[in-house]
């Protein structure tokens, strides 16, 4: 199983739980025990970052029928996207 394919599992389940809104904590913390947990893979928080980052920048998500990942304001300091899907 990929980092990338691990990703997108995960953005999956989150948006068949009606969850789109995914902060850079989630990425450290939920995706990092997503990845052991389901798949029995373990990653640094940093490795996935950087996997995410690279998903959101060449828009490798439209197989998972998301249409685009935008970048939101709020008032934490961490980042936070928003899922659109189709």
């Amino acid at each position: 199983m990929t980092i990338s394919k691990i990703i997108k599992r995960w953005l999956r389940s989150r948006i068949t739980q009606q969850n789109l809104y995914v902060k850079s904590s989630d990425i450290e913390t939920d995706l990092v025990w997503y990845g052991k947990e389901y798949w029995g893979v373990m990653h640094t928080p940093s490795t996935y970052s950087r996997s995410w980052r690279k998903i959101r920048e060449e828009k490798d998500y439209e197989d998972i029928d998301i249409r685009n990942i935008i970048p939101i304001k709020t008032p934490s300091k961490q980042q936070t996207w928003m899922i659109e899907t189709y």
